[in-house]
């Protein structure tokens, strides 16, 4: 007899209930000849609990009706199926859908089950499988009746392929603050997963205002080069989301990352941002290719971004200056507050030397709380980065010092001559990287904030940029940060970023002062801005992109033939 099952699980590991139902139903006699994809949906009588993974399968059996029920109850049973409450919580739900074309209504079974007809969840993996199979007492093929439902859109299919991935984690909406910035949710969901942060080695965690991303993937190559393997978790991206996460300098395979997002979401299906879903795959990778170092770089502030869950061997604050103030603070005090919150206890903490004195007597203090010592980078000559820009000599003096002190912390010995020749490979896109295009230098840098942009323009002492095309985010005082780099080019180019977080560039030119108010043109394209630009700048003249790192993603993407992705990551002000 050909009967349709309905398998659902909103407790521990959604997938594998599903896998193991189906195995135990193979086993008792009913035989899956088709499952559809999985589905996650929104719960919809009782709200407030977790989403929901669910199936449909079309099996083959030679019991009864009575003899499916009973097998149904045995799975559920083996499962530890749990419901406190009706429509509550539970590890597994097998539910008869059909039964051959017949009407089933007795005390203890109705086939087909009574509020098909109401739920996306079931009709949508139904159709999948059997969309032309037909109600036995209205006559609707299942289609119709998915197609005939007034809301739509609770039920999302799992992705099942890298590009429908990228599609998955564009749809998640840009976290609100009041009800996100926690360390509960994450460590919630790495609890599932078998606590990976605890198994992917020592850890490097650094914080910063500025450099933090170039000290990170310089300290992870000087580790991988003196043979460890080492991962390395990095954000924002600037072309690929891949670029996050990377082991020995490799990033990480999109097979690879679909499955660690389906093993993540399995345990934490609806409760995670973006940011806290790429830092649980992170560390759910690396604790699966077992590394030796994880390097690690905080995302916002510190005490509370999603990658203080694990914890450091090594804390490292490359700078700090006030940004994100809303979120942080207003104070200097403030943001190295949380700068200072990635302290563990008996950690090895690295300042670097560019960290003012406010900031510095802060992290002093939450490291003698800690019982953690401090350390300063050691100076060192790098010939080996001549090219890259002056600023990346202070951050390739902290990385050195900060896997020098990871391998202390692991009891290895460290050769700072192998760690400094794997520097400048190292230096991640978009740090003063140099593209001809149309017999003009461009260089594309994602300094944005005044730190960053002032380090950016001393590179150009006497020999100013023709044009400079920028763009800065909304969270950003934008005003000072386009008048710094309209009088150091001949001529500026406002445009935005194709992220959502990216300020108009017509308010960003309102805050400028006359005359290079009226002198700026706004270009709201981003490739527009920069074709204008090229044609602008004589020939072997210098065209700067600078202001965020997400509109230098969307240059190099345009350069490279494609199109940037940018999450919708950021905290947002409700």
């Amino acid at each position: 007899m050909r009967v349709y099952l309905s398998l659902g699980s909103n407790l521990g590991d959604r997938l594998d209930n599903l896998e193991r139902a189906l195995a135990l139903l193979d086993s008792g006699g009913c035989r899956a000849v088709r499952k559809s994809a999985v589905y996650e949906t929104a719960p919809l009588y009782k709200t407030d609990q977790p989403a929901f993974f669910n199936m449909a399968a079309a099996c083959e059996t030679a019991l009864s009706p009575e003899g499916l029920l009973a097998l149904a109850g045995r799975v559920e049973a083996a499962l530890l199926r749990r419901r406190t409450v009706k429509n509550g919580p539970r590890t597994i739900d097998v539910d008869i859908l059909f039964y051959g074309g017949r009407v089933i209504n007795s005390e203890a079974l109705e086939v087909p089950h009574p509020r098909l007809g109401e739920r996306e969840f079931v009709l949508a993996p139904l159709a999948e499988i059997a969309p032309g199979l037909r109600h036995p007492a209205t006559g609707l093929t299942a289609a119709a009746m998915l197609y005939g439902l007034k809301d739509r859109g609770g039920a999302r299919r799992l992705p099942s392929d890298y590009a429908q991935l990228e599609d998955w984690l564009r749809a998640l909406p840009p976290p609100a603050v009041d009800s996100h910035y926690s360390l509960k949710p994450i460590k919630a969901a790495l609890a599932r997963l078998g606590y990976p942060q605890e198994h992917m080695g020592a850890v490097v965690h650094i914080s910063g205002s500025t450099g933090k991303t170039s000290s990170a993937s310089m300290a992870a190559a000087a580790l991988s080069a003196n043979g460890w393997r080492t991962g390395l978790y990095t954000s924002p991206h600037v072309r690929s989301l891949r670029e996050r996460i990377k082991i020995d300098g490799r990033e990480i395979a999109e097979k690879e990352l679909l499955a660690c997002f389906l093993r993540v979401e399995s345990a934490a299906a609806g409760e995670l941002s973006f940011f806290e879903t790429l830092t649980a795959i992170a560390f759910l990778y690396f604790s699966l290719k077992k590394t030796r170092f994880a390097v690690v770089e905080a995302g916002l502030g510190g005490r509370l971004d999603a990658t203080n869950a694990a914890a450091g061997a090594v804390a490292g604050v490359t700078s700090v200056s006030l940004e994100h103030t809303a979120l942080l603070g207003p104070r200097l005090r403030d943001i190295a507050a949380h700068k200072a919150g990635i302290i563990k206890k008996g950690a090895a903490v690295l300042v670097g030397e560019s960290v003012p004195e406010a900031a510095w007597k802060v992290i002093r203090n939450s490291a003698a709380s800690a019982g953690a010592r401090v350390y300063r980078p050691i100076a060192c000559v790098l010939p080996g980065l001549r090219g890259a820009g002056a600023f990346q000599l202070p951050n390739a003096a902290f990385a050195l010092r900060a896997a020098s002190l990871a391998a202390e912390k692991a009891g290895l010995r460290f050769s700072l001559a192998r760690g400094e020749r794997a520097l400048r490979s190292s230096i991640p896109p978009g740090r003063f990287q140099r593209v001809s295009v149309a017999g003009r230098r461009v260089v594309v840098d994602g300094a944005h904030n005044a730190e960053g942009i002032s380090a950016l323009l001393s590179e150009f002492a006497g020999r100013p940029p023709a044009v400079c095309v920028a763009a800065f985010m909304s969270d950003k005082d934008a005003g000072p940060l386009a008048r710094a780099l309209g009088a150091s080019s001949s001529k500026l180019i406002l445009t935005r970023s194709l992220s959502y977080r990216s300020s108009p560039p017509g308010e960003v030119r309102r805050l400028l002062p006359e005359p290079l108010r009226s002198s700026v043109i706004v270009a709201e394209d981003p490739v527009k801005a920069l074709r204008r630009a090229l044609k602008l700048a004589p020939p072997g003249a210098t065209v700067l992109v600078a202001g965020s790192l997400y509109l230098a993603g969307d240059v190099l993407a345009w350069l490279k033939g494609g199109r940037a992705f940018h999450p919708p990551e950021m905290l947002v002000k409700n």
